[in-house]
């Protein structure tokens, strides 16, 4: 029982102090939302460059190069990730219509949180924000990751074949970058991140990651220093919801993206993607009820 006690202990402190933290005000402009029965929401926020120097407060210039929203369900039965495509033209609190990615370039995080919120129609109960070089030093540390490809590409002298892929991290980082290569572009690399991930729960929650704590211990280590966080998404937050999800499994794990209209220009000539505002009434409808894991199974793969 020490044992035990003390390698949590240490699991906790690693994490705590390989990680950045921001305050509520930082994250949401005030205090962060409480969960009510309806699940719990992570914005997850991917930057090609974690700057240590930038007021995420005041993020002038920053803009996010992928969006997520994790939803854990309140019965913890499965876990959804929605990619929202950083070309989605919404509507931004004070500044107008514009890419949601711009939100965070217009007044830092706290615009950021509640713009996805807004688009979600729900709260963003937590935030975290990890630098593409972190998927690198994870997919390192769980010794390589297997990723589908829906297509071949080549990006950085690396080559990436359709359907399964061994990816180490150089290689990871490369796969989750690539963009200009396809035709829907930031809509495929949107795919990409999807398949990437994928395979990296696969991989965490397989028996040999598991049942190895020293493999734990390297994961926490090498990929907590790429991530920020809000203060209320610490080690005992994380290892919480960790146990409530233990019996989840690859299968309980779905993806899904944000409803697309089609393509679109606006008035300063600025290319963008338009929301099908019925289908998302349906998805805003779903974060409410708790019933996002019903509307990923039949959601459709966005293509242009």
């Amino acid at each position: 029982m020490l044992g035990i006690g003390g390698y949590a202990f240490y699991l906790a402190n690693q994490f705590d102090r390989g990680t950045e933290d921001v305050s509520d005000d930082e994250a949401f402009g005030g205090e962060r939302p409480e969960t009510s029965g309806a699940g719990t929401n992570i914005l997850l926020l991917g930057s090609d460059s974690r700057d240590e120097e930038v007021d995420l407060a005041d993020a002038r210039g920053n803009r996010s190069d992928t969006i997520m929203v994790m939803h854990i369900p309140e019965d913890r039965s499965g876990v959804q990730l929605m990619s929202i495509p950083r070309d989605i033209w919404v509507d931004i609190e004070g500044h107008g219509e514009a890419k949601i990615n711009a939100a965070m370039s217009f007044g830092g995080l706290a615009l950021a949180t509640s713009t996805v919120s807004d688009f979600i129609g729900a709260p963003i109960h937590h935030v975290a924000i990890i630098d593409f070089e972190g998927f690198q030093a994870l997919t390192d540390s769980l010794g390589g990751v297997d990723v589908v490809s829906e297509q071949a590409f080549e990006l950085d002298g690396h080559a990436f074949q359709e359907g399964v892929n061994h990816l180490d991290g150089e290689q990871a980082l490369a796969f989750v970058r690539a963009r200009k290569n396809f035709a829907d572009g930031d809509l495929q690399r949107n795919r990409n991140q999807q398949a990437f991930l994928a395979g990296v729960m696969d991989e965490l929650i397989s028996r040999d990651t598991l049942s190895n704590p020293t493999r734990i211990a390297g994961i926490v280590r090498d990929f907590s220093p790429y991530m920020t966080v809000d203060s209320g998404l610490d080690s005992r937050r994380i290892g919480s919801l960790a146990y409530q999800l233990r019996d989840v499994r690859q299968d309980d794990i779905v993806f899904f993206s944000a409803p697309i209209g089609g393509l679109g220009t606006s008035s300063d000539g600025q290319s963008y993607l338009s929301v099908d505002e019925a289908e998302l009434e349906e998805v805003r409808s779903a974060f409410a009820d708790d019933t996002v894991g019903a509307y990923a199974a039949q959601a459709e793969t966005q293509h242009l």
